[in-house]
């Protein structure tokens, strides 16, 4: 996989970005990130987030959102589990 990183997406909402209020680290809500899993993609999130990425399926990041779970890094995902969560919410939306 060429890209890095692609786009960010939403799980189930926004990206959130605080500002820091008392000088410590930004704070992401629930942002999720579609990401190869290759070395360079590694450590282009290292410097980025400094952490190494933390890879969520489609079911993990259903479950995040609906509890309410906060990350202080954004998660990331493959294509394939990203897609899983589009036609899980898919699925979800025509049931309501």
């Amino acid at each position: 996989m060429a890209v890095a990183l692609s786009a960010p997406f939403a799980v189930l909402a926004q990206e959130h970005q605080t500002a820091p209020a008392n000088g410590s680290e930004a704070r992401f809500e629930r942002a999720a990130y579609v990401c190869a899993t290759d070395e360079a993609t590694r450590r282009s999130f290292e410097r980025e987030y400094g952490a190494a990425p933390v890879f969520v399926t489609a079911e993990e990041a259903l479950a995040a959102a609906a509890s309410g779970e906060r990350w202080t890094t954004p998660r990331c995902m493959t294509e394939a589990q990203h897609a899983r969560l589009e036609r899980l919410r898919g699925q979800t939306a025509l049931k309501n």
